[in-house]
């Protein structure tokens, strides 16, 4: 069983949205417990959760995810509502094509190297902290497709009794050349339950 917050890290939101998917009735925790009200979830229930968050970012509501999930469309129906999303996307693109940003986008990547941090590079030079235990999963293939190992190793956590203990790290061991072809290591601190 994972507690809200774990749940909440492992699909990549935040609790106030997990509490908010519990009261609409799109996922509810699998306990609640009768004393204090906290929330448990178990790792089946990620695949939910990416299904409903997915179909969010393709710009369902949740009363459309709802229905999509619970099976209460046809499969015409959501081919429909994608169609007229993509119109839309398309149509906010062109407006934000009109209107550039000249501030730019910051962007934070952390990589092993052999370099003192010096005012010469317009980068910072950190040493991450030491993880004490962690499990770990071996992701091949492209980033994109990432979230069936990030299931697997949650589960994995879940059915061992432990639970998270921090941030996740992503260790590129492999990355050049054909995404499909990368090897990446997922390293998930963790702790006895």
């Amino acid at each position: 069983m994972f507690s809200i917050g774990d749940f909440a890290w492992h699909g990549r939101l935040s609790v106030r949205m997990l509490r908010h998917y519990d009261a609409v009735g799109l996922l509810r925790p699998a306990r609640v417990d009768p004393v204090t009200g906290y929330r448990s979830y178990e790792a089946h229930q990620l695949s939910r959760l990416n299904r409903i968050v997915a179909l969010k970012n393709l710009g369902f509501t949740l009363q459309q995810v709802r229905s999509i999930l619970d099976d209460r469309v046809s499969a015409d129906e959501p081919r429909g509502m994608l169609r007229l999303r993509h119109v839309e996307l398309q149509s906010q693109i062109s407006a934000d094509e009109d209107c550039p940003d000249g501030d730019g986008v910051l962007v934070h990547a952390g990589f092993p190297v052999s370099a003192e941090s010096s005012s010469e590079y317009d980068f910072s030079v950190v040493d991450l902290p030491e993880i004490e235990q962690a499990a770990t999963i071996v992701h091949r293939g492209s980033m994109d497709e990432v979230m069936p190992s990030v299931q697997t190793l949650a589960r994995w956590i879940d059915a061992n009794g432990y639970r998270s203990a921090g941030y996740s790290r992503e260790l590129y061991i492999e990355c050049t050349g054909d995404r499909d072809t990368w090897v990446t290591e997922l390293q998930e601190p963790v702790l006895k339950s």
